[in-house]
């Protein structure tokens, strides 16, 4: 094998020669075109990629789709590019920060809105992302220099993201990915297109100082779950209800266990039956 090819070793057994910078999407084309149509990215050597990024390397390889627990986090990642875009199509004078690098189960955007979020707003947002994933526009890939991505945020008046620049170390490729009219600085991967976001929530607003530090400007951060289909969304929704139910802090005062005051918020104050429960768990 030439060094201008690479060897793909696919789940069933088969191995795959294809000139090296082939991408997974055109991997998962050759496999079959339903599974190229439901591909939400790819596993080279155990490292999650995106579907348009050229492959460098060969291994073992595998496309990722929703079925696979790698498929929700793609999802996520993706739905949070889509919150940010609704959050500025709603207030335009918004700077975007950097969202979340795990998505294994939410995800979220810290934003320098001009006015103060409320719970109110979630509800506005989730609808403007509903209009934005029924364009199923396509997220698109894009390498670019750091001077070039330096005066794009410039351009559009994202202090935070030319700040953020320089925490790429020099040298790094760096990337944008965009949809619709909405760019951002981002490793990926994302999903081929904003309509295999099935089904989303917003759950609830924070505060974060920009870059953890108490010093700088306090930002307001969203968070939210995603899902490729609504029925996944409502399962989700039924295991919070029932951890709610099963939460120690509402079952131990149901039962007259262990109180919780004002004054020390993170230490129970023992009842009468508690006191005796404990006791007797120490004998």
């Amino acid at each position: 094998m030439s060094e201008a090819e690479i060897e793909l070793a696919l789940p069933d057994g088969q191995r795959l020669r294809l000139p090296a910078g082939s991408t997974a999407l055109e991997v998962a084309q050759r496999i079959g075109a339903g599974l190229a149509r439901a591909a939400l990215a790819a596993t080279v050597a155990g490292e999650l990629v995106d579907l348009r990024a050229p492959l460098r390397r060969g291994g073992a390889f595998r496309v990722i789709t929703a079925r696979d627990p790698e498929g929700g986090a793609v999802i996520r990642h993706s739905a949070e590019h889509v919150m940010a875009d609704a959050v500025k199509r709603l207030w335009p004078a918004t700077q975007i920060d950097v969202g979340r690098s795990d998505h294994a189960e939410k995800f979220q955007y810290d934003f320098d809105v001009p006015e103060r979020l409320r719970p109110e707003d979630l509800p506005r947002i989730e609808t403007e992302m509903g209009r934005i994933v029924a364009s199923k526009a396509p997220f698109r890939r894009e390498v670019v220099a750091r001077d070039e991505a330096r005066r794009l945020f410039e351009s559009q008046g994202e202090h935070l993201k030319v700040a953020r620049l320089e925490d790429i170390p020099e040298g790094a490729e760096i990337t944008l990915y965009r949809h619709g009219d909405f760019v951002d600085l981002c490793r990926g991967p994302h999903v081929q297109h904003v309509g295999q976001i099935g089904a989303w929530k917003l759950t609830e607003i924070g505060g974060s100082y920009w870059r953890g530090d108490e010093r700088n400007k306090m930002l307001q951060r969203v968070y939210g779950v995603a899902f490729a289909t609504k029925a996944e969304l409502e399962e989700h929704e039924r295991k919070l209800e029932q951890a709610k139910a099963r939460d120690h802090r509402k079952l131990g005062a149901e039962l007259e266990l262990f109180s919780f005051h004002e004054w020390a918020q993170g230490s129970p104050f023992y009842q009468p039956k508690g006191l005796a429960l404990y006791h007797g768990l120490v004998e």
